[in-house]
Protein backbone atom coordinates (compact mmCIF):
# COMPACT_ATOMS: atom_id res chain seq x y z
CA UNK A 1 0.00 0.00 0.00
CA UNK A 2 1.65 3.26 -1.16
CA UNK A 3 -0.21 6.54 -0.61
CA UNK A 4 -0.53 9.30 -3.02
CA UNK A 5 1.45 11.73 -0.48
CA UNK A 6 4.42 9.04 0.17
CA UNK A 7 6.16 8.56 3.22
CA UNK A 8 9.68 9.41 4.21
CA UNK A 9 12.54 8.11 2.94
CA UNK A 10 15.88 8.87 1.57
CA UNK A 11 18.96 7.65 1.92
CA UNK A 12 21.97 6.41 -0.71
CA UNK A 13 24.01 2.93 -1.70
CA UNK A 14 26.33 4.27 -4.56
CA UNK A 15 27.80 2.13 -6.62
CA UNK A 16 30.78 3.03 -9.38
CA UNK A 17 30.75 0.64 -12.06
CA UNK A 18 34.04 0.89 -14.68
CA UNK A 19 34.38 -0.71 -17.81
CA UNK A 20 37.32 -1.93 -18.24
CA UNK A 21 38.13 0.30 -21.31
CA UNK A 22 37.95 2.82 -19.02
CA UNK A 23 40.55 1.33 -15.91
CA UNK A 24 43.86 2.62 -17.85
CA UNK A 25 42.54 6.23 -18.20
CA UNK A 26 41.21 6.58 -15.09
CA UNK A 27 44.56 4.92 -13.39
CA UNK A 28 46.66 7.92 -15.22
CA UNK A 29 43.64 10.47 -14.11
CA UNK A 30 44.31 9.65 -10.73
CA UNK A 31 47.51 9.67 -10.85
CA UNK A 32 47.51 13.49 -11.42
CA UNK A 33 47.75 15.76 -8.32
CA UNK A 34 44.39 17.42 -8.55
CA UNK A 35 42.78 13.77 -9.03
CA UNK A 36 44.83 13.01 -6.05
CA UNK A 37 43.46 15.53 -4.31
CA UNK A 38 39.73 14.69 -5.18
CA UNK A 39 40.29 11.12 -3.98
CA UNK A 40 41.28 12.11 -0.80
CA UNK A 41 38.57 14.93 -0.01
CA UNK A 42 36.36 11.99 -0.99
CA UNK A 43 38.09 9.16 1.29
CA UNK A 44 38.32 12.14 4.52
CA UNK A 45 36.33 12.02 7.37
CA UNK A 46 35.66 14.93 9.25
CA UNK A 47 33.35 16.24 12.11
CA UNK A 48 30.19 15.82 9.72
CA UNK A 49 30.61 11.82 9.77
CA UNK A 50 31.66 12.43 13.49
CA UNK A 51 28.30 14.02 13.90
CA UNK A 52 26.52 10.93 13.05
CA UNK A 53 27.57 9.21 15.69
CA UNK A 54 25.31 11.66 18.14
CA UNK A 55 22.10 9.47 16.75
CA UNK A 56 23.11 6.16 17.68
CA UNK A 57 20.97 4.23 20.04
CA UNK A 58 17.32 3.68 20.82
CA UNK A 59 14.40 6.26 19.93
CA UNK A 60 11.13 6.79 20.07
CA UNK A 61 9.20 7.95 17.37
CA UNK A 62 5.99 9.88 16.73
CA UNK A 63 4.35 9.65 13.31
CA UNK A 64 1.88 12.10 11.71
CA UNK A 65 0.37 11.52 8.10
CA UNK A 66 -0.87 14.74 7.28
CA UNK A 67 -1.66 16.01 3.36
CA UNK A 68 -4.49 19.23 4.57
CA UNK A 69 -7.05 17.00 2.43
CA UNK A 70 -8.17 14.97 5.40
CA UNK A 71 -7.70 14.61 9.54
CA UNK A 72 -4.18 14.12 10.71
CA UNK A 73 -3.17 10.35 11.10
CA UNK A 74 -1.14 9.94 13.88
CA UNK A 75 0.82 7.19 15.41
CA UNK A 76 3.91 4.98 17.36
CA UNK A 77 7.22 3.75 16.32
CA UNK A 78 10.60 3.36 17.69
CA UNK A 79 13.75 3.43 16.13
CA UNK A 80 17.38 2.61 16.55
CA UNK A 81 20.55 4.20 14.77
CA UNK A 82 23.44 2.09 14.57
CA UNK A 83 26.74 2.08 11.99
CA UNK A 84 26.33 0.16 8.91
CA UNK A 85 29.87 1.34 8.19
CA UNK A 86 31.33 2.38 11.40
CA UNK A 87 32.22 6.10 10.90
CA UNK A 88 30.74 6.75 8.05
CA UNK A 89 27.76 5.72 7.12
CA UNK A 90 24.81 4.95 9.85
CA UNK A 91 21.46 3.48 9.50
CA UNK A 92 17.84 3.58 11.05
CA UNK A 93 16.02 0.86 11.67
CA UNK A 94 12.66 2.06 12.66
CA UNK A 95 8.95 -0.20 13.42
CA UNK A 96 5.51 0.82 14.13
CA UNK A 97 2.46 1.36 12.79
CA UNK A 98 0.81 3.69 9.87
CA UNK A 99 -2.82 3.79 9.47
CA UNK A 100 -3.63 0.79 10.88
CA UNK A 101 -0.95 -1.28 9.78
CA UNK A 102 2.32 -3.12 10.46
CA UNK A 103 5.09 -0.49 9.14
CA UNK A 104 9.05 -0.93 9.21
CA UNK A 105 11.66 1.64 7.37
CA UNK A 106 15.45 1.46 7.31
CA UNK A 107 17.59 4.08 6.05
CA UNK A 108 20.83 4.85 5.88
CA UNK A 109 22.60 8.66 5.85
CA UNK A 110 25.65 9.99 5.55
CA UNK A 111 28.12 13.06 4.29
CA UNK A 112 29.72 12.79 1.26
CA UNK A 113 33.09 14.45 1.63
CA UNK A 114 33.29 15.29 -2.26
CA UNK A 115 29.63 16.38 -3.34
CA UNK A 116 29.48 18.24 0.33
CA UNK A 117 25.88 16.75 0.67
CA UNK A 118 23.81 14.82 3.46
CA UNK A 119 23.01 11.78 1.57
CA UNK A 120 19.69 9.67 2.58
CA UNK A 121 18.44 6.52 1.09
CA UNK A 122 15.59 4.56 2.00
CA UNK A 123 13.00 1.45 2.00
CA UNK A 124 9.94 0.75 3.22
CA UNK A 125 7.69 -1.84 4.02
CA UNK A 126 4.69 -0.23 1.90
CA UNK A 127 6.13 -0.83 -1.55
CA UNK A 128 9.22 -2.09 -3.21
CA UNK A 129 11.04 1.51 -4.10
CA UNK A 130 14.26 2.93 -3.05
CA UNK A 131 14.49 6.52 -2.22
CA UNK A 132 17.25 8.71 -2.66
CA UNK A 133 17.99 12.48 -1.44
CA UNK A 134 20.35 14.92 -0.95
CA UNK A 135 21.30 18.12 -0.01
CA UNK A 136 23.90 20.66 1.32
CA UNK A 137 24.70 20.51 5.05
CA UNK A 138 22.71 22.54 7.71
CA UNK A 139 23.67 26.19 8.77
CA UNK A 140 23.88 27.27 12.00
CA UNK A 141 19.87 26.91 12.28
CA UNK A 142 20.68 23.30 12.39
CA UNK A 143 18.05 22.62 9.44
CA UNK A 144 19.21 20.59 6.65
CA UNK A 145 17.15 20.53 3.24
CA UNK A 146 17.25 16.84 1.14
CA UNK A 147 15.65 16.99 -2.71
CA UNK A 148 15.31 13.59 -4.74
CA UNK A 149 12.30 12.14 -7.00
CA UNK A 150 9.68 9.69 -6.04
CA UNK A 151 7.34 7.43 -8.21
CA UNK A 152 3.95 8.12 -7.25
CA UNK A 153 2.21 4.96 -8.74
CA UNK A 154 -1.68 5.77 -7.34
CA UNK A 155 -1.33 8.67 -9.44
CA UNK A 156 0.83 7.09 -12.53
CA UNK A 157 3.42 9.14 -12.35
CA UNK A 158 7.22 9.07 -12.26
CA UNK A 159 9.94 11.00 -10.87
CA UNK A 160 7.98 13.36 -8.97
CA UNK A 161 10.16 15.95 -6.70
CA UNK A 162 10.02 16.03 -3.49
CA UNK A 163 11.87 17.41 -0.35
CA UNK A 164 13.00 16.11 3.58
CA UNK A 165 13.39 18.56 6.41
CA UNK A 166 16.15 17.70 8.73
CA UNK A 167 15.77 19.74 11.76
CA UNK A 168 17.86 18.93 14.64
CA UNK A 169 16.12 20.70 17.96
CA UNK A 170 18.23 18.91 20.97
CA UNK A 171 21.05 16.33 21.24
CA UNK A 172 17.81 14.49 21.98
CA UNK A 173 15.08 15.78 20.04
CA UNK A 174 15.17 15.98 15.89
CA UNK A 175 12.59 15.73 13.78
CA UNK A 176 11.92 14.79 9.61
CA UNK A 177 9.78 15.90 7.82
CA UNK A 178 8.16 15.46 4.40
CA UNK A 179 7.20 17.37 1.40
CA UNK A 180 5.37 17.10 -2.13
CA UNK A 181 4.89 19.88 -4.29
CA UNK A 182 1.62 21.12 -5.08
CA UNK A 183 1.14 22.58 -9.41
CA UNK A 184 2.15 26.24 -8.11
CA UNK A 185 5.02 24.54 -6.92
CA UNK A 186 4.82 25.28 -3.26
CA UNK A 187 5.30 22.88 -0.27
CA UNK A 188 2.98 20.53 1.01
CA UNK A 189 3.79 18.58 4.14
CA UNK A 190 3.22 15.03 3.85
CA UNK A 191 4.15 13.15 7.01
CA UNK A 192 6.19 13.81 9.97
CA UNK A 193 8.77 11.97 11.97
CA UNK A 194 9.64 13.27 15.82
CA UNK A 195 12.56 11.16 16.99
CA UNK A 196 12.87 11.26 20.96
CA UNK A 197 15.93 9.84 22.75
CA UNK A 198 14.92 6.61 24.38
CA UNK A 199 18.25 6.01 25.45
CA UNK A 200 22.19 5.98 23.89
CA UNK A 201 24.05 3.13 22.92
Amino acid sequence: MRLDFSLVKGLLCLGLILGAGTAQAQSREVSSPSARSAAAEAMALGPEQAALGNLLGAWHVDIVLADGSKPAQHSKGKAEYSWVVRGRWLGCHLTGEMLGLPYEQFTIVGYDSYAKNIVQVAVESVDNSMLLSRGPTSGPNQVTALFGELDEYTAGVLHRPYKVLLRRVSPDLHVSTVFGFDTQGNDVKKVEFTFKRARSP
